[in-house]
Formats: C-alpha cells, structure tokens, sequence
C-alpha cells in the first residue's frame, strides 16, 4: 500500500461534529479514513478497517496517552492503561460484571428500577421526556446499587457522570466545563472514601464490595477512584444513550416496532443495531508509540488518534446503507462495546438493563407510545451521542404481565409422527412449553432417533450421543414412543387429527436426489442416502453393488464429506462406531481414487470448515486439490479456504491406501458408460471436465418419495393449518443441521402454543391406544441390549438388520433392562471431575460456563482461558472447553496467550479428554464458530482427544446460548456416562 502524509481536514469544526459528525465522517472515509484535523488537534481515524487495526495493536496504538483528557477528567483509569497494568485492574473490576452477576443478581434489581421510573413517567403524563424522566434516572440508579455508593443519590450519578464526560470531551479546553468536572471529581472521591470503609464492615455484592474482597490484591485507592469515575462515566450514559436512541428509533420506524414487539427475540437486535447506527460513546484517545503507517497514512511517534467509533460503524464498505436503522440487516460485528483487550466490561450489564429489560418494559407497558409532533426529538453529541430531548405520549397504561409458563394453560393432547431429531426436538419443546401435555410419538420402526441412528455416518458417535437427550422424554417425562406403528395403515391421518389435539408430522425425507443429466440412471449411480443407510444398517437397504476403485462423489455439502470420509478411512480408525463392517467391506474395500467434486468454489461451498480438517487428519489419505490458484482469499478470512489450503499440506501419516482429489467449480454435464458407468463429464470454467468412474455417490440433497403426507417444504412457518403441523425437512426441505432443528422446533411450539390460545385448536381430545403390534419404549431398550451385547470388538453395537429381528429382540422379556437412572434431580453431579474452560471477548462464554458449572454439579470448576497454562492442564479432568469466536474469525484476545502456548509450544495432552461449545453468529458465514475450532485444532495436535458432539451455538438463532449448552451436555454427558441436570 503506498504512504502518504496524512490528509488535513481543516474543515473540521467541533460545533459541526457536535450537531451532527455523520455527514462529515463519511467525506473522510471517502477521502481514506485517516485525517489530521487541526480543530480537534488529532488524527480522525473514521474506517472501519483502520479502527479495527488500532484495536488489535496495543503495541503500536496505546491507550496511555499522554495529557489525556480523560486523565484529567476522571483519574488515570483501566481504559487510559495498556497491558500488563490494564489487564490486572480489568480482572480486579471483573467478579460484579460478570455475565453471571448480571444474571443472577442484577437483572432483578433492574427490574424493580425500571419498573420503579416508568411509574414516575406516568405520573407526569404525555409530554413527559423518556431520556431525562426515564432513562436517566433508571440507569443512573441502577449503576449507584452496582458500584455500591449507598450515601449518594442517582440524581448525584446523573450530575457526576454528565460533568466528567463532558470534561472527557472537552477539546475546546472551555474553562467552565473543567470547573464542573473538578467539582464532581472531588464529591465522588468523598462519597467514595466513606464508602470504602462502610464496604469494609458490611460487604455486599456491589463493585466496591468486591474489589475489597480479591484475595492477594488490593488495588492503591487513586486506582480504585479514578476507575469508579471511569465506571460512572460510561456506565452511566451508554446505556441512557442506548434506550434513548433504540426507543426514538422504533416509534419512527413503526413497521420495525411492530415486529420486535411481536417477537421478543428481537429486542436484543434492536439493541444492537441501535448502538451501531449511533454508538453512544462516539470516540475515544490512542496516542502512537512509533512511526506507523495506517490505512495508508503515515503517523509519527506521539501522534494522537480520535478513534471515531461513530463513523466506522456507519462505513459503507461494511454495512449497506449503514445510515439507515435496520433490525433486518445483516448481522456484523459492530464496534460499539469496543475490541481487543479494552472490550467494554459493562456489556451484559447494558444488554441486561435495555434489551432486557427496558425496552420490553416501556413497549409492553405504554400503549400507543408515540412522539409528539409539535415537539421534536433532538440527538447532539459526537465523543458521546444520544437523545438530548424525547418528549413522548401514550394511550394507556397496560397491567404488569403475569408471570407463567406458556404450559400454564391448557394441556393438550399432541401426536408427533417421526422420532428423529426434528420429532423429538419437537415434543421436548413441547413438554417445555406445556408440562402437562401428553404427548404421543410415533415411528414406523420398532426403533427411535431415525436420522440420528441411520443417517448420521457411523463413525461420528459424537454426533448420534444427541440420542441421550432424546432417552430422558421417554424415561423421565411422559412422553409415550409407538414403534412399529404406520400412519396409513395401522391408523389414518385423518384418525390421528380427529383424536389428537394437534399433529406434528416430522416423517423426513428419503429418496436421494437425482442428477437431472444424462446418464443419471446407469447402473453405478446410487445416492449418498442409500451408502448411509446400508452402511448404518438401515432394514430397508438393500445391498449395494462393489463401487470399485475409482469413485466421484458429487456434492460438496456434510453428506458428501460423510461419504467420502467413511469410503477411505481406515478400519483401525473406526473404533468405537457401529458401522456395518460387512456393508463397508463390500461397499469400499477396493476404492483406490475418490474424486469430490462440487459446482462452487471452496469460499461457497455447503460443508463445514471442521468435516473437511477431519478428512486432512486421516491416515493413509492423499490430498489433490485442484484449481487453488483460482481463489484470491487471504489466508486467515475465510475458514472454508483455510481449510481446503491445509489439505494441499496435510501428511498422508504412513503408506498410501487412497487418493482424495477434490474439484471445484464443475457442474455434471452427463454420465457416461456402455451399460454401467464409464465416466462423469463436468462443465467447468475451462471447458468440458471427464474423470473416469467405476461409480458415482450422489450428494446433492434428498426429495420426497410417494409416502410424504405433504409437500415438502410448503409451509416454511410449519404450520398447514391449525391443528396440522410440520417440522424437519417436510418443513424447510432437505437443508440444515441436527441442532437446526432445535431451533425450529422453537418457533414451531409458539405456533402451536398461539393456536391453541386464540382457540384455533380446541383441547380434550383422547387420544389412541396403542395398535397391535406396536413397540413402546422398554421394547425398543431391549432392542438396544440385544445390540450392544452383539457387539464385535471395536464396535459399539452390532444392529439388528431386519425388522423381524427387532421385533422378536422387543418382545424377549429375558433381555434384562438396565436400571433408569433418576431424572434431573437424581445426584449431585458427575462422577468424572469436570473443568470448564472459556473464551471469552465480551462475556458470553463465561455466562455459559457457570451455566455449565451449575448444571454438571459435583468436582466442577469454571477456569478462563486468560488464566490456564495448556501444560498444566489435569489429564484427569474432562475439559469442557466453550470459546467464543471474535472480530474475523479469531480466538478472543484473552484466550490469545492460551492458544498460542498450544500452537508453540505443543505440550504434550495425550490422554486429556475434552469437548468443544462453539459461540459464534452464523450470518457471518465465512468465520462463524472458527475461534473454537482453533482452540479444538491446537488441542488435538497435542494429542488431546475431543469426545462427543462438537456443539455450536448460533447468536442469530431463536435458542439462549445456556440452554443450547445445557442440551448440549447432556450429550456430552451421556457419551461419559453422566447425566446433566435440566
């Protein structure tokens, strides 16, 4: 990148920055990002891009500026200090903004604040102000029982923190402004000496409380001053400011208002999209160490920065029309809260008291809230932006909601025909939702779980441990199972509606997809589906013909990457599944060469970063990637690239057995051969493309066969009408994950729960008795005996191949059953001594870990990733490892040092065991979840062995982050033999 001076905007007024900055941010990011602005007296950096560098590079970009303002303002705080001195008062100032606080003891408090002040603006009537009769005092409260500052008022907090802010942003050195500022900076320190000594004798669960409590630290109280003023600054007007700006926002974009007060999910997008159109902290200092170059800028030594956070999230290079509010938008990581190591420690406590609890408030509470015209609403500011006046009115006062279940209510009578995944996610939602429901699931099988125990690859036991979670609805919880039982022929559909409340028909689809090209029907050709379920045993499959030794597997989704894995893995590698050896042995034994080919080039393909660095780790398996020189991505941007480019690397780890080529960017054109397949002819950007086939796998989705009750993929919402309801593939067509499936049944249960109270669907239905025939749950459990005890060594299970076999092994009373263990409540933990160790950037990897340390129980204990040494790690400890994935893909910065003693110094870890909760947002499509694959790849190259399914939880999903995790150990669990509290 060529260097340049740095442009001078001499145009810069601070009075034009204060009215309005935004149409002067975007002339500087379009004239580069990076300006010197003699009125400011610093350098502006205004791009996304440039912001983004200076908060990864505390080295080059140091918070401790010299003459800073908010030194004088405020103290020389945390947020004014680099690492290693910043990082020891951040974890001083952490124990009460911990997410978990915030759960556990400060959202109450909320509560009863926000409720408190709403109260108060009612008694002042429309026309009152929502900033200054709302907002302000509730936030100021809230933040004086937080810091503990029980001899001040919130009134005390509104001037304190107004004044030293304003001596923050004081770049006009008015004179009147610091006089203020001084006056405040001295009331607080003596409210806070008082305090301090109060603290000492009667600790609570304040700030104050807590820092007094660190055990081997105490912080020098010049320290613990300024870093209250800094706490009563921030704390005090980002989330005024937030409130302000999401509430102005909704009642002047009512289509947006209508949607999030139909959607509670929503409130927390509105919050977020809200601080990215107008960041209530605007700006803040960096002062250069060296010369530098930014964004093409060159900056000297000394030089100070005015990192303008309002501008770069409005950079048009990220967001389309950043200058419009927009829920619906794209989700990116805005930069409000910050980055890096100086990430805002008040996050969860501004997500808690806006998007939590005040902005459902205000909108559940105040009907017909609205502006008033003759009134307009003003927002001013620039280093700190909000709402300076916000007259609002209302219709009426609504009751204070009753709090309940949604299953409070009726208990209706539900069949769910299926019991896959997306069956039993349907009725454990269900039995969430209405705990007194009785709930009927039905499967054509005598056995449960169909996808989970047929179509899953054999080889992945962690993912079919999800069973586990789907044992506990028939054992502990009511729900009956109805194997061998066939909706159109033991009993009609219409039967089923006319004695169930609702119906849920989650029946799948199974016929593989066709090619559409000529030749597609030669012999040769078979689907991924039947491979699956021949090689899982499935009692419909028939044998599948020798593929031979050249195969090509078109697709480039999980399914192929299943495909090709289980085609060229070795035998050795299969420990532990409960694969059909003599299925894989005729299948598979001979393929030499296997050609993976898909229609769009790595960056676009369908599979998981992770399926394709489980194919690099296999023994005896050379990698050919064709066409890597066509793709221009930088390393490090995209994880699908990433992980194509590491095959080109990866060691074959002793004696060849196969070659994997893989092939990007071809369409099938025709298959060709004289009776059986000879070759598969593909359009590419070169040409034609013939690769020579004794068979071809096709993985290019699966399509409804003559047995779907409805067309797949008709009713995207699930619902065909009330009372009739479809989940899975029948609902959303062939797509989506296991876990994908949780998240809609969801959605779907709200459905049903909103039928059910507009009186759509009518309760008291009664309900069928098992046919003749039928298998319940028990049967089933003897079915699995039989199987286990068949089990050939290395194997997990040998399963039963016909439904014959199953039916006689269901009904062989001399099975004898293993006891059933107790529900949530049996115990007091796991037996095995678990740790649970976090990632974390803002503090959503944390929350989930005490969520975890609560619900395992027994010897658990929750270690930050900040804090642990990879080499001390105790092997004898199952390491429940959940990372957060930040920024572009990367680890978050304090997990850094962790993952780099892994990558650089490989301590050995054989014999630690560990699983993995991913955090991420999956609309960042390219990177989501990467941070923990990282940490999980580290691990396992030095030889720690990861066990059950690698869980992830989407952040842009409809399903809390806790309770994923908590269904997500339960699996973990059941692979360890544990079970996890509900």
């Amino acid at each position: 990148m060529p260097r340049t001076p740095a442009p001078v905007a001499d145009w810069v007024t601070i009075p034009e920055l204060y009215r309005d900055p935004f149409p002067i941010y975007e002339r500087l990011r379009a004239e580069g990002g990076v300006h010197w602005a003699p009125h400011v007296g610093r350098y502006l950096v205004t791009s996304y891009a440039a912001v983004h560098e200076t908060e990864l590079d505390q080295e080059t970009y140091s918070a401790n500026e010299e003459g800073s303002l908010q030194i004088r303002a405020m103290g020389h705080s945390m947020l004014r200090r680099d690492d290693p001195e910043h990082y020891v008062e951040r974890k001083a100032w952490q124990p009460a903004l911990r997410p978990g606080a915030v759960k556990r003891i400060w959202t109450s408090m909320f509560q009863r604040n926000a409720e408190r002040y709403l109260d108060e603006l009612v008694e002042k009537g429309p026309g009152a102000d929502l900033v200054w009769d709302f907002a302000a005092p509730y936030a100021a409260e809230s933040l004086r029982e937080i810091i503990g500052l029980h001899n001040a008022t919130q009134e005390d907090l509104q001037r304190w923190s107004q004044t030293m802010i304003d001596a923050t942003g004081n770049y006009a050195d008015d004179p009147e402004v610091w006089a203020k500022g001084e006056r405040s900076f001295d009331e607080v320190d003596a409210a806070l000496d008082e305090m301090l000594g109060w603290h000492a004798r009667h600790p609570d669960n304040s700030l104050i409380s807590s820092l007094l409590s660190i055990p081997d630290y105490r912080m020098p109280v010049e320290r613990i001053r300024a870093n209250v003023k800094m706490t009563i600054g921030g704390g005090l007007n980002e989330p005024r400011d937030a409130i302000g700006v999401a509430a102005w926002a909704l009642l002047t974009h009512p289509e947006q208002r209508a949607a999030a007060e139909a959607d509670p999910a929503l409130w927390h997008t509105v919050f977020d999209e809200a601080i990215r159109w107008v960041a209530p902290i605007g700006l803040y200092s960096r002062q250069v160490t060296r010369d530098t170059v930014l964004a093409g800028v060159e900056l000297p030594a000394k030089a100070r920065l005015g990192i303008c956070i309002l501008s770069a999230n409005r950079d048009e290079r990220v967001w389309t029309d950043p200058a419009a509010f927009d829920i619906r938008r794209e989700a990116k990581p805005h930069l409000a809260f910050g980055k890096g190591v100086h990430v805002c420690l008040g996050t969860w406590v501004a997500r808690a008291e806006v998007a939590d609890v005040a902005l459902p408030l205000l909108f559940g509470r105040l009907q017909g809230l609205d502006v008033v015209p003759e009134r307009p609403a003003e927002i001013r500011g620039w280093v700190f932006r909000g709402m300076t006046r916000l007259p609002v009115r209302w219709s009426g006062v609504a009751a204070a909601p009753a709090v309940g279940a949604v299953g409070a209510g009726p208990a209706p009578r539900v069949a769910v025909v299926g019991s896959g995944p997306a069956g039993c996610f349907a009725a454990q939602a269900l039995r969430r939702a209405f705990p007194a429901a009785e709930l009927d699931v039905f499967d054509q099988l005598p056995t449960p779980y169909g996808l989970v125990r047929y179509g899953v690859a054999a080889d992945h036991q962690g993912a079919k441990s999800v069973a586990r979670q789907f044992d506990r609805l028939f054992l502990h919880e009511g729900v009956r199972f109805h194997g061998n039982t066939r909706v159109g022929d033991d009993f009609t559909l219409h039967e089923l509606r006319s004695t169930f409340d609702a119906v849920v028909l989650a029946t799948g689809l199974h016929a593989d997809r066709p090619l559409g090209v000529p030749g597609d029907s030669l012999p040769g050709v078979v689907g991924a589906g039947v491979v699956t379920r021949a090689l899982n045993s499935h009692p419909s499959s028939a044998a599948v013909p020798a593929l031979g030794e050249e195969v090509v597997v078109i697709g480039h989704g999980n399914v192929a990457m299943d495909v090709a894995r289980l085609l060229c893995r070795d035998e050795a590698e299969l420990d532990g599944s409960d694969i059909d050896d003599g299925a894989r042995a005729a299948l598979c034994g001979g393929v030499r060469r296997i050609h993976l080919v898909g229609r769009s080039g790595p960056a676009a393909a369908k599979f998981d970063p992770v399926m394709v660095r489980e194919l690099a780790g296999l023994g005896g398996v050379r990698h050919v990637v064709h066409g890597l020189d066509r793709v221009d991505v930088p390393d490090g941007k995209d994880a699908r690239v990433d992980a194509v480019r590491a095959l080109a690397a990866a060691d074959p780890g002793g004696a060849e057995r196969v070659v994997l080529e893989w092939w990007f960017g071809l369409s099938p054109a025709r298959v060709e051969g004289n009776g059986a397949v000879s070759a598969v002819v593909f359009d590419g950007p070169d040409g034609e493309v013939a690769l020579r086939a004794d068979s071809v796998v096709t993985a290019v989705g699966f399509a409804a066969d003559d047995t779907a009750p409805v067309e797949p993929g008709a009713h995207s919402d699930g619902r065909v009408e009330p009372g009739l309801y479809v989940a899975g593939w029948l609902r959303r067509g062939p797509r989506g994950t296991i876990p994908d499936q949780r998240a809609d049944a969801l959605s779907l249960v709200r459905a049903i729960a909103d039928d059910i109270s507009s009186g759509a669907v009518p309760t008291g239905l009664p309900g069928v008795d098992p046919v003749p025939g039928a298998v319940d749950f028990d049967g089933w459990r003897r079915i699995d005996v039989r199987e286990r005890l068949a089990a050939a060594p290395g194997r997990s299970r040998a399963k039963l191949r016909t439904v014959a076999e199953m039916l006689e092994a269901a009904r062989d009373l001399r099975l004898a059953l293993p006891d059933v263990e107790g529900g949530a409540e049996a115990g007091s933990g796991w037996s095995v001594p678990v740790t649970v160790l976090f990632g974390s950037e803002s503090g959503g990897a944390e929350l989930v870990a005490d969520e975890l340390c609560r619900v395992v129980g027994g010897d658990t204990e929750v270690v930050d990733m900040a804090e642990a040494d990879p080499a001390q790690l105790d092997r004898s400890r199952l390491h429940l490892v959940v990372c957060s994935t930040y920024g572009d893909g990367e680890v978050p910065t304090a997990a850094r040092p962790f993952h780099r003693a892994l990558v650089e110094g490989l301590p050995d870890l054989a014999g630690l065991r560990y699983a993995v909760f991913g955090m991420g947002d999956r609309s960042y499509t390219k990177t989501y979840s990467r941070g923990s694959e990282l940490i999980d790849e580290a691990l396992a190259a030095c030889g720690a062995e990861r066990v059950g399914e690698y869980g992830r939880h989407d952040a842009g999903g409809p399903i809390d982050a806790a309770g994923a995790a908590r269904d997500w150990a339960a699996g973990i669990g059941a692979e360890v033999g544990e079970t996890v509290a509900a």
